[in-house]
C-alpha cells in the first residue's frame, strides 16, 4: 500500500472553485488511486485542501504522477490555487489499511520531522505504544514519507469534536500511554492542522 497526500493552497477567495475542480477530478475516474479522503483545513493552513489517495503498487502511482505533470491541471481549477504539493507515504508496518467510513468529523493530521536515524525506532516505539493509546482514541493512519523533505512521518487522528480531542489527548497523557516513551528523542520538528471532510469525502 502507498498513500499519496496532496495539499492544494487556493488563492484568497478561491476555495469553492478549487473544491469543484477537485471533486470532478477525483470522482470522475481519471485517477488510478482510490480516493480515501478530501478535507479542508479549519485550523492550521486555512482553507488548504488535502486529498488522500491509496495505491496498491508503485506503477499505478507513477502513472498518475506522470499524467499530473503532463496534464498541468490534474485536480482541476488550477487557475484558482497558488500551490500544489504531492508526497508519497508508506504505512507503518503494523497499521491496517485506511478504510473509508465515518470516523470524524474532526481530523487532526500531524507531520513530524525526524532525525536522520529516526524512522525505524519511531515505528518500533509506536508499535508498542499505539495499542494502549488506541483504547483512548483510535489512530487512523501512521505513515512515513519516501520523497520530499526526509525523514518525516504523518499521522491521522479522528475525533468527534475539538472538545473530544482535547479531552482524549489529556487523558492519554494523564494515564501515561502517550507519547511513546523515548519517541520525542527522535523528533526534529512538529506541525499539526485540524481538517474537516468535504461533502464528497469517503472519510467523514
Amino acid at each position: 500500500m502507498r498513500y499519496a497526500v496532496t495539499t492544494i493552497t487556493p488563492e484568497i477567495g478561491g476555495l469553492a472553485k478549487v473544491l469543484e475542480g477537485v471533486k470532478a477530478a477525483v470522482t470522475g475516474g481519471g485517477f488510478a488511486g482510490r480516493l480515501l479522503g478530501c478535507f479542508t483545513a479549519e485550523i492550521g493552513g486555512l482553507n488548504q485542501v488535502l486529498v488522500l489517495q491509496a495505491y496498491d503498487d508503485d506503477r499505478a502511482l507513477a502513472q498518475d504522477r506522470a499524467r499530473q505533470m503532463l496534464d498541468g491541471n490534474p485536480f482541476g481549477a488550477a487557475e484558482h490555487y497558488r500551490e500544489i504539493r504531492s508526497s508519497t507515504y508508506l504505512p507503518f508496518d503494523f497499521m491496517p489499511p485506511i478504510e473509508p467510513g465515518k470516523h470524524g468529523p474532526v481530523y487532526e493530521i500531524r507531520i513530524y520531522g525526524l532525525k536522520a536515524t529516526g524512522v525505524k525506532p519511531t515505528i518500533d516505539l509506536w508499535r508498542q505504544a499505539v495499542p494502549e493509546r488506541a483504547k483512548v482514541s483510535p489512530l487512523l493512519g501512521a505513515m512515513y514519507a519516501i520523497d520530499g523533505d526526509l525523514p518525516r512521518f504523518l499521522h491521522i487522528w479522528p475525533y468527534a469534536s475539538l472538545d473530544d480531542r482535547m479531552a482524549k489527548r489529556a487523558r492519554s497523557v494523564e494515564i501515561g500511554v502517550w507519547p511513546p516513551k523515548g519517541g520525542p528523542a527522535h523528533l526534529a520538528s512538529m506541525s499539526s492542522a485540524i481538517y474537516l471532510p468535504t461533502a464528497f469525502s469517503p472519510l467523514s
